[in-house]
């Protein structure tokens, strides 16, 4: 007897084997014709499976229909004959004319008809129902190898949170792939409702993503009519909320001016204000009649102005063997546990803190390594109770990509709450020299090799705009070149001539310089003699450079 595309042979319906079955057959249907169907199937929660996985049942019929001795069956697609019972209908089982049956875990909401833990597998998998009459459906997911795990072509394997539909909730065109699509869990409602328009869930997005207190900020989302029926201009409209631990305040509400057929999306954006602190955004699209409210909204966690948290130094290419550390101030009026912030950077894994000792004060350094012992071996006189171990540790890029950046360090709240974000550039940052936060922005450590847990080293005053010390040196030896600018950003080099007028070196190319600074440079390779040291600046912007010249004498012999 051939049902649902797979050959049951009479040996298996006798004794009722959960054991492997013959090949799928190709056949126009996937689904027994007088049989409840497999409409939705839950087997990849966020996290933990444990509790939220379901198999949901839907009777196309106008009567009801028997559950009684129906086996759910788990199938492993790695291997041929797989199969493992996960539940069997009881004799009192049934689905009603046009209704649903949920087997699933405790966690499902709401409550499924019968409860147990279905442990399914994730994708390239299958669930079967075998049914008494020897009858028998297969739905199964991801690129499978065995024939035995999918009735045609497998469907989509879905994302962790979503489930697998049966869209509409009677379609039977031939394959998985046909019949299903991914789709928000809606365990005893419809799959495809008449009436139904959805907050797209992961699209809600604020730009910046931490704006300035009172500043003005892009909140966009999307909207998808997810049910049967169009609807029509105006017909919905969409709100959004702010809430703060002691506050809560109306964004903005407006019309939904666009028609929307079936499946249609609608990108929508709108510009918003918040006070400095802590939010959550909450976006609602409202429509009449309604079917599938559970989807109507989404939240974001967002924050205005700076953070409790800031970052003031950035090790990303140690040279002494010390790894990878950020050094971080609590800028807040209380007392901060470290181990209620994450570290990551441009990639999704957020590294937690861990074997410092108490909380961090008011105004006080912490430093965040990848190696704790390296770290505390490397610097000595480091405090130990200052210096949290992180895991996993996000590692962070040496050199700089099309856009000019080389990574991102960002700091969250547990929650997920932003804190901070700095992208850097690695772009003419000496090896093993960190980058600090002063004057205005991220530059090379005033310490080669950087200050942990202290502050920036104290800038001795220059007389004029530039010091060229010490101006008497060996050959091969190193001097260094110290300036004081008038603006915030500028690019500095530095050139040697002789006394008749022509450049002999320059060792310093052009680089970018905060308003004050100091680089080292060589005389490896310049033959000794007295010159002339010119030393240039120019602002990044519009303005004239600046430009002075000091003697300079290199003893001894080249070698």
């Amino acid at each position: 007897m051939l049902l649902g595309g797979v050959l049951i042979g009479a040996l298996s319906v006798v004794l009722g084997a959960p054991g492997a079955l013959p090949p799928a057959v190709p056949s126009t249907s996937c689904a027994p014709s007088a049989h409840p169907l497999i409409a939705e199937v839950c087997y990849d929660a966020v996290g933990d499976d444990t509790g939220w996985e379901f198999v949901e049942f839907y009777n196309p019929h106008d009567r009801p229909l028997s559950l009684a001795g129906a086996r759910i069956e788990a199938g492993d697609g790695s291997g041929p004959g797989r199969w493992t019972p996960r539940w069997t209908g009881h004799a009192g089982d049934s689905v009603s004319a046009r209704g649903r049956f949920v087997v699933g875990g405790a966690k499902v909401q709401p409550a499924p008809q019968s409860v147990v833990t279905l442990d399914l597998q994730n994708g390239p998998d299958a669930v079967r129902v075998v049914w008494p009459d020897g009858a028998v459906e297969v739905v199964g997911y991801g690129t499978q190898e065995f024939a035995e795990y999918s009735c045609g072509a497998p469907a989509p394997d879905v994302v962790a949170g979503q489930s697998l539909a049966r869209i509409p909730d009677d379609a039977d065109l031939g394959s998985n792939a046909l019949d299903f699509r991914a789709a928000t869990p809606s365990p005893g409602r419809a799959n495809r409702p008449g009436r139904d328009l959805a907050l797209i869930a992961n699209t809600l997005a604020l730009a910046p993503e931490q704006p300035e207190a009172e500043a003005a900020a892009r909140l966009s989302g999307g909207v998808a009519n997810r049910g049967a029926e169009s609807i029509t201009s105006g017909e919905a409209s969409l709100v959004g909320l702010a809430f703060s631990p002691t506050d809560s305040m109306l964004l903005f509400t407006r019309a939904l001016g666009t028609a929307l057929a079936p499946g249609d999306t609608l990108a929508f954006g709108e510009t918003v204000t918040l006070a400095a602190g802590k939010w959550r955004l909450r976006v609602a699209v409202s429509l009449s009649g309604d079917e599938a409210p559970a989807n109507d909204g989404d939240s974001l966690l967002v924050r205005a102005g700076p953070g409790p948290l800031e970052l003031t130094e950035i090790q990303f290419h140690p040279a002494r063997g010390e790894g990878e550390w950020v050094e971080v101030r609590n800028r807040s009026a209380g007392l901060l546990d470290l181990a209620g912030f994450t570290l990551s950077d441009r990639g999704a894994s957020r590294g937690v803190a861990s074997a410092g000792s108490g909380a961090l004060e008011p105004e006080s350094l912490a430093v965040l390594a990848q190696d704790r012992a390296a770290l505390l071996a490397t610097f000595p006189g480091l405090r130990a109770a200052r210096t949290w171990q992180v895991r996993p540790w996000p590692s962070l890029n040496n050199s700089d990509d099309s856009t000019g950046v080389a990574d991102e360090v960002v700091l969250r709240e547990s929650d997920g709450t932003p804190c901070q974000r700095v992208a850097y550039s690695a772009a003419q940052v000496p090896a093993g020299t960190p980058l600090e936060w002063r004057d205005g922005g991220w530059w090379p450590s005033s310490d080669l090799s950087g200050t942990p847990l202290l502050p920036p080293r104290e800038w001795t005053p220059i007389p004029q705009h530039f010091d060229c010390s010490p101006r008497r040196l060996r050959a091969g030896g190193t001097a260094r070149l110290a300036w004081d600018l008038p603006w915030p950003r500028a690019r500095v080099s530095l050139e040697l001539f002789d006394l008749a007028g022509r450049r002999v070196a320059r060792p310093l190319d052009e680089f970018q310089a905060p308003p004050r600074g100091e680089r080292t440079w060589s005389a490896a390779e310049i033959p000794p003699g007295v010159y002339v040291a010119l030393a240039r600046a120019r602002p990044e912007g519009a303005g004239d450079p600046i430009i002075e010249t000091r003697p300079v004498r290199i003893d001894g012999s080249a070698r």
